[in-house]
């Protein structure tokens, strides 16, 4: 079975309103993020990914989830990363229209709506905190 590792960012505005990207391969809305290329660190991972579909660069903060799934039928064993992340200028700007069709931001009861992979609300996310090192290279 395969490993793949996927990374997402929780980012609020000063309203408190979720970010949120729907995706054009028919996988709805979703936080914006994706998978980790070889090499990449979760962070240098996530940052691209939302630099990519929203055009913001962000600071990643605290990991706030980790979830899993196995796929029989893709032969996969996903790890699914949550951080949360800020951002000095909100102008959004695609970068990925291929995959990204549009994007906005949205209050948590409107996101829980839309997000269709979480069992409970994005609140349980909103306070919870794990740290998170890169150590880097160990020989």
């Amino acid at each position: 079975m395969k490993d793949l590792k996927v990374v997402y960012a929780l980012i609020q505005n000063e309203e408190g309103n979720v970010l949120l990207v729907h995706n054009t391969d028919g996988g709805g809305w979703s936080l914006p993020g994706g998978k980790v290329e070889y090499g990449e660190t979760l962070v240098e991972a996530l940052k691209r990914e939302v630099r990519e579909e929203t055009g913001l660069f962000v600071e990643v903060n605290d990991i706030v989830s980790v979830n899993e799934g196995k796929s029989t039928q893709m032969n996969v064993h996903t790890l699914f990363f949550m951080f949360k992340a800020e951002v000095q200028d909100y102008t959004t700007d695609i970068q990925m229209k291929d995959e990204i069709s549009t994007l906005g931001w949205f209050s948590i009861p409107e996101a829980d709506e839309k997000l269709i992979y979480y069992h409970h609300s994005l609140n349980a996310f909103i306070n919870n905190k794990a740290t998170y090192c890169d150590e880097g290279f160990v020989d």
